[in-house]
């Protein structure tokens, strides 16, 4: 896979392109975008076309001052997918290409990966033109870590790029985020996602088409990667569960307490819809439609509403490593509270 492989996100590569082209490349980039939506696929892509051993009189990011001036031909830059560089880093085994993701139980970056990764930017090259970094999900980045990585930015290695994957930026600091070239990363048009789902599923999964194209939001590597209909019906029954008799441990690690949360705010959205509107014509989850309207029924506008509002402070609250079994027990009171009567 190269660059040109990457559906929908043109501005972004157009940037990354420009930057070979005029062999200007930052010494940090800072990808922002939703989840599922390319950025870490364009990252490592980025790093083959910069580290590209392309085929003797292959002039692939050759131009003249002309073209340069007016950035024809920028098109044409990639990485030719080919070489050795190429398939190594597809591989993750190039020397002089890192990529750093949370670990452990708390699925944090810590101090001791920026540390051995400082210590690696600090050589030259062994084998490519460029050492680059990759730091996936850079928003783990632990107090500690944050603060070591700060001075890795304010004094970087010679012939490096580090390149922060995040969707959600604001959690990073202030510090970082403004020693980066920020490149920002857009959901795919509903057109063209519902486009490219029908191809990959043919004539006979064109409802199925739809509604990922619905629930993904856009995010082709979303809707692609993960089963998100067997997702949202798991989520689904745990919010019904928990506005009845709730006896079980629903949620088994903090991934699945994230992934609940997503789609619980999917369900309320469509849940205040159709309260406001009296119609099924708007919802996402059309095919759960008898449910959302059983939900709604006992229930006031204003605290779906409020629901929302608590249950996404809730989830921005899990990145401080919440007790799972207090989480549990404060959303089932809230969702009892605010929708009981929609439960009967």
């Amino acid at each position: 896979m190269a660059l040109k492989d990457i559906i929908g996100q043109e501005n972004a590569l157009n940037i990354l392109k420009g930057c070979i082209s005029k062999n200007r490349i930052p010494h940090a980039l800072f990808f922002a975008g939703d989840e599922g939506i390319g950025k870490r696929l364009t990252a490592i892509n980025f790093a083959k076309a910069l580290n590209c051993r392309k085929p003797a009189g292959d002039d692939l990011f050759s131009f003249t001052e002309e073209e340069s001036a007016d950035s024809s031909g920028i098109s044409e830059i990639d990485a030719c997918d080919k070489c050795p560089s190429c398939t190594k880093i597809e591989k993750a085994n190039h020397p002089d290409v890192f990529i750093i993701v949370p670990e452990g139980d708390g699925k944090q970056i810590t101090v001791a990966a920026v540390r051995e990764l400082e210590e690696s930017l600090s050589y030259k090259p062994y084998e490519g033109e460029w050492k680059i970094a990759i730091i996936d999900n850079a928003d783990r980045l632990n107090p500690s870590a944050a603060n070591a990585f700060l001075q890795t930015l304010e004094e970087p290695a010679s012939q490096s790029v580090l390149i922060l994957v995040s969707s959600r930026p604001d959690t990073l600091l202030p510090t970082i985020r403004s020693r980066c070239q920020r490149i920002n990363f857009s959901p795919l048009p509903v057109e063209t996602m519902s486009r490219l789902l029908e191809e990959k599923f043919g004539q006979t999964g064109r409802g199925q088409a739809g509604l990922l194209t619905l629930l993904s939001g856009g995010r082709l590597g979303y809707a692609l990667n993960e089963n998100l209909i067997a997702q949202r019906d798991r989520s689904f029954n745990i919010f019904r569960q928990m506005l009845g008799s709730l006896e079980e441990d629903v949620w088994d690690n903090r991934d699945a307490m994230e992934e609940w949360f997503d789609w619980g705010q999917l369900l309320l959205r469509d849940i205040a819809v159709y309260k406001a509107t009296g119609k099924t014509d708007f919802l996402i989850n059309k095919d759960r439609a008898d449910e959302i309207i059983s939900v709604s029924e006992g229930a006031a506008l204003k605290d779906i509403l409020k629901l929302a509002r608590e249950l996404y402070n809730i989830k921005r609250k899990l990145n401080f490593n919440l007790n799972k079994q207090i989480t549990l027990n404060y959303t089932n009171l809230l969702l009892k509270k605010m929708l009981g009567k929609g439960s009967r």
